[in-house]
């Protein structure tokens, strides 16, 4: 059974926003599965753990520089708008979150600044990239580029499952993406199909660091995530650090060569259960190479796991899973994707959810009583991109 404590941990962490429930894609009485749904954006209170001086790098954008077309996705905080540039055409995504909200929810502030902070030092072709940051009286933006082909999850959802081939190709994007944030101490902690871009090629964008965190001494302990993708440490209230990365890896892929994650139930107790103590049961149609790979991602000891130390992401890409990957060719982009997007317009964002995509525009933020206590929270916010051109 589920340890009581961690339960009543995760329920509490709940309320803040630290930790969501699987999505209800499960029938409570047969457990049968059902339509497959969103996973609705989780957030987390964390320490701020890079530290810069943006005095050199005052905003030269601003909000009225941005014509906004419509929404692609929404938070607890704040919303995700396809916007176009004024002047040169160029077509970006708007990450706006409410300063009020923010502070009003403890550390999370705290935890939209380092966000930021994350997004500048990071630099990978498949890892977003953040062009600018400013902030109004009530709200933060930060401009990034726009994965014109939506999430992996929507084409997931349209395709079922993917076949063998495109799931080597998608996971390899994502270890060398992943082994980059390791290099950098970056612990990514939210891998799910959501948080997978893809552009315009269909080469996949990780986007979303709400959740990651430079792990001090290379160890971290908060319980935060998306339970379906949580490694077992994490739920265990224990000490982790990258490797827990590579579990939700195995996840995903399990997630992408099945149809739906291995540890899934409606119920939280259930699904933790599952992660904790339940061995995953593969269906007959997947490889040998395939239920080796995900038998070693998914060990629920750390120390065993593929991925961990001291040969960490070589180990992986050594697998024979990927026997067909030329890593060099896939980081330098050579590889033609397996999905390529049907792009008609681009300001159509036809590739994303239309539930998002045809909600109303508005995206103000409520008044705040102290806008001096608020700002005080944001101060250096502003960045510009010397790569990119105005």
């Amino acid at each position: 059974m589920v340890n009581e404590e961690v339960c009543q941990q995760l329920e509490r962490l709940k309320l803040s926003s630290s930790v969501q429930d699987p999505p209800s894609n499960y029938n409570s009485d047969t457990d049968e599965p059902l339509p497959r749904q969103r996973n609705s954006d989780d957030q987390l209170t964390k320490e701020v753990v890079l530290e810069h001086d943006y005095s050199s790098s005052p905003s030269k954008v601003s909000r009225d520089d941005f014509e906004s077309i419509c929404v692609l996705g929404r938070g607890a905080f704040g919303k995700v708008f396809l916007v176009k540039h004024q002047k040169t055409k160029e077509l970006y995504a708007m990450k706006v979150l409410k300063k009020a909200s923010l502070v009003v929810h403890g550390r999370q502030a705290i935890q939209a600044k380092t966000e930021r902070e994350i997004l500048e030092e990071v630099q990978h072709p498949f890892i977003v990239k953040l062009c600018f940051a400013f902030q109004t009286p009530l709200e933060l933006h930060m401009i990034l580029d726009y994965a014109v082909g939506g999430e992996l999850f929507r084409h997931l959802s349209h395709e079922g499952m993917f076949s063998e081939s495109t799931a080597v190709f998608y996971a390899a994007e994502l270890v060398l993406a992943l082994e980059h944030l390791h290099s950098l101490g970056i612990v990514y902690r939210d891998l799910k199909p959501e948080n997978c871009l893809l552009d315009r090629e269909g080469h996949v964008v990780l986007t979303d660091f709400g959740l990651s965190k430079v792990a001090v001494d290379g160890k971290t302990n908060t319980i935060c995530g998306t339970a379906e993708y949580m490694a077992p440490e994490i739920l265990m209230g224990l000490e982790y650090d990258i490797t827990v990365d590579w579990w939700s890896l195995g996840i995903l892929l399990f997630d992408m060569i099945t149809g739906s994650p291995p540890f899934s139930s409606n119920n939280r107790k259930k699904t933790i259960d599952s992660i904790l103590s339940k061995k995953i049961i593969f269906p007959y149609y997947l490889t040998a190479d395939a239920k080796d790979l995900l038998s070693k991602l998914l060990r629920k000891n750390p120390n065993a796991r593929l991925g961990a130390k001291p040969k960490k992401a070589d180990a992986i890409r050594r697998h024979r899973f990927f026997r067909t990957i030329d890593w060099k060719d896939l980081l330098d982009r050579k590889v033609t994707p397996p999905i390529v997007p049907i792009i008609t317009d681009p300001e159509s964002a036809e590739n994303f959810d239309p539930t998002f995509t045809q909600e109303g525009l508005t995206a103000s933020s409520p008044p705040s009583d102290d806008l001096q206590h608020v700002n005080s929270h944001f101060l250096n916010f502003s960045f510009v991109n010397s790569h990119v051109h105005i």
